[in-house]
C-alpha cells in the first residue's frame, strides 16, 4: 500500500537521504580508508593479512546470508521495519565507533576482538540495508520505485565523493589535522570509524521522523514456517521462469566479483605502491567519480543497445581492466611521491576505466530486471535477486582468503575478482536479450 504523500510529504526524500549513511560505511571503512589501514598497518600487510581480512569478510557474509532471509521475512510479515532498522543501525554505529581502538601493534587478542567487531559491523549494516529496502514498496508505485532507488544510489555516490573530499581537507592537508589528531598514531585513519557511526545515526533521523509508522502485526504462523515459505516461493518462481532465473544467477555472480574488486582493490594498491590514507582517499574519489560518469553514460547506451548488451560491455571492460591492473609490476622506488612512477600512473588510468564499467554493470542490471520481469511482479523478482545476492556474497571473500593462503600471494588472491566477473559474463551470454522488449517500448512510447 502506497503512502499518502499529502500526510507524509517528506517520506520519499527522507528515505533517499538515508542512502549516504550506508555509503559512508562502504567508502570510509570497507573500500578506501579503514580496511587498507587494518590490513597493511594493524595486520602487517602481505598475503597473510589479506587472508585474515578475507576470512573476516567471508564470515560476515555467511552471517548475513543466514540472517538476511529471516530478518527480511519477519519485517515484511510482522511489520515494525523502522524498529528493526533502528536496532541494526545502532549495532553498526557502535561497532563502527569501536574501530577507533584499532591501533598498530595490538596483541593477538586485540586482533581477534577487532575482527569480531568488524563482523558485527558488516552484519548490522547489511541487515539495516535489507530492512531499509523493505520500506521502498510502500513509498511509491511500481512505476516510481525504480526512480526512487536510482535517486538513492546517485545521492549515495555524490555523498561518497563529498565525504572523501572533506576527509582529505580535514585530516590529510596541512601540518596539523582537524581537532589535533596524531598522524603518527594513525588517528587520521582510525577516526573513520567514529565518523561513520555519526553518519549512520545522522541520516537515520530524517527517515524515522518523516516516514509513516510501521506497526507490528500479530502473526500466528511460526517464523520458521514463514521463512521456509519465502524460500519455497523463490525456488518455485525461479523454476517456473528459467529465463529470469538465468539472469538472476548471472547477476549475483558478477556482482560478487565486483564486490571483491571494490573490497580488496584498495588493499592491494596500498600494499603494491605503499599508498597511505591520502593516496587511498584520492584513489577512492577517482573510482567513485568514474562510476558516476559510467552510470550516466551507461543509461544512454542501455536505451540504445539494451541492458544485456550494456552489461556484457561493462563486464568485458571490468575483466580486461582487472587483468591489466594485476599485471603491473611493483615499482622499485616510490619515494618521490604519489603517481611518481609509470606503474602508478597506469594503475590509476586503468582504475578509472574500471570505474566507468562498475556504474553500468549495476544500473543496467536493475533495468534488465525491470524489463524482463512479468507485469506486476518486478518487486517480487527484485526481492528474489536480493535474496540470492545475500546468499552468495561470502563466496568471493572466502575465495580470496583461500587463494591468498595457498599461494602466499596478494596478486593471486586478487585474480579471484576477474575470474568471478568473467564467469558471470559467460552466464550472461545465455540470458535472453531484452532488446525485443526495448524495441516494443520504443514503438509504443
Amino acid at each position: 500500500m502506497t503512502i499518502d504523500t499529502r500526510k507524509y510529504p517528506l517520506a520519499r526524500a527522507s528515505w533517499v537521504a538515508f542512502a549516504p549513511g550506508i555509503e559512508s560505511v562502504n567508502v570510509l571503512l570497507l573500500y578506501f580508508i579503514f580496511a587498507p589501514y587494518m590490513v597493511q598497518t594493524v595486520l602487517g600487510g602481505g598475503s597473510d593479512a589479506q587472508t585474515i581480512w578475507g576470512i573476516v569478510t567471508a564470515i560476515g557474509g555467511i552471517c548475513v546470508a543466514l540472517l538476511g532471509p529471516i530478518i527480511g521475512t519477519i519485517s515484511d510479515t510482522v511489520g515494525g521495519q523502522k524498529r528493526f532498522l533502528t536496532a541494526f543501525v545502532a549495532l553498526g554505529a557502535v561497532a563502527s565507533a569501536t574501530l577507533w581502538f584499532a591501533v598498530p601493534g595490538i596483541p593477538i587478542e586485540g586482533v581477534v576482538t577487532l575482527s569480531f567487531v568488524a563482523i558485527l559491523l558488516m552484519i548490522g549494516v547489511e541487515l539495516a540495508g535489507v530492512t531499509y529496502s523493505s520500506l521502498l514498496p510502500n513509498l511509491g508505485t511500481p512505476a516510481t520505485v525504480g526512480r526512487l532507488s536510482g535517486n538513492a544510489i546517485g545521492f549515495g555516490i555524490a555523498w561518497g565523493l563529498f565525504l572523501l573530499g572533506g576527509y582529505i581537507a580535514a585530516f590529510m592537508l596541512g601540518e596539523t589535522p582537524f581537532i589535533g589528531l596524531d598522524r603518527e598514531a594513525h588517528e587520521h585513519s582510525r577516526i573513520a570509524g567514529p565518523i561513520v557511526a555519526a553518519a549512520l545515526l545522522f541520516f537515520l533521523l530524517p527517515l524515522l521522523a518523516f516516514t509513516p509508522p510501521t506497526p507490528i502485526r500479530r502473526v500466528c504462523l511460526p517464523v520458521g514456517r514463514i521463512v521456509r515459505g519465502v524460500l519455497k516461493d523463490a525456488y518455485l518462481a525461479m523454476r517456473a521462469n528459467p529465463a529470469i532465473a538465468r539472469f538472476v544467477i548471472a547477476r549475483v555472480i558478477y556482482q560478487d566479483g565486483i564486490g571483491v574488486a571494490l573490497t580488496f582493490g584498495s588493499i592491494y594498491a596500498a600494499g603494491l605502491f605503499d599508498w597511505d590514507t591520502l593516496e587511498l582517499a584520492v584513489f577512492g574519489i577517482c573510482i567513485l567519480g568514474a562510476a558516476a560518469i559510467g552510470a550516466t553514460i551507461g543509461g544512454q547506451v542501455d536505451d540504445r543497445i539494451g541492458a544485456k548488451n550494456t552489461i556484457l560491455l561493462a563486464l568485458l571492460i571490468l575483466v580486461l581492466g582487472m587483468i591489466a591492473l594485476l599485471s603491473f609490476p611493483a615499482p622499485t622506488d616510490v619515494s618521490e611521491g604519489f603517481l611518481s612512477t609509470p606503474s602508478e600512473q597506469a594503475f590509476i588510468g586503468v582504475a578509472l576505466l574500471l570505474g566507468l564499467g562498475i556504474g553500468p554493470a549495476g544500473g543496467s542490471g536493475r533495468t534488465m530486471m525491470a524489463r524482463i520481469a512479468p507485469e506486476g511482479q518486478a518487486g517480487k523478482w527484485f526481492g528474489i535477486m536480493a535474496l540470492a545476492g545475500n546468499a552468495v556474497a561470502f563466496t568471493g571473500p572466502a575465495l580470496v582468503a583461500l587463494v591468498s593462503y595457498l599461494t602466499e600471494s596478494e596478486r593471486s588472491g586478487m585474480m579471484v575478482a576477474p575470474v568471478i566477473i568473467g564467469l558471470g559474463a559467460i552466464l550472461m551470454l545465455f540470458v535472453k536479450s531484452d532488446r525485443p522488449l526495448l524495441n516494443k517500448h520504443l514503438v509504443t512510447a
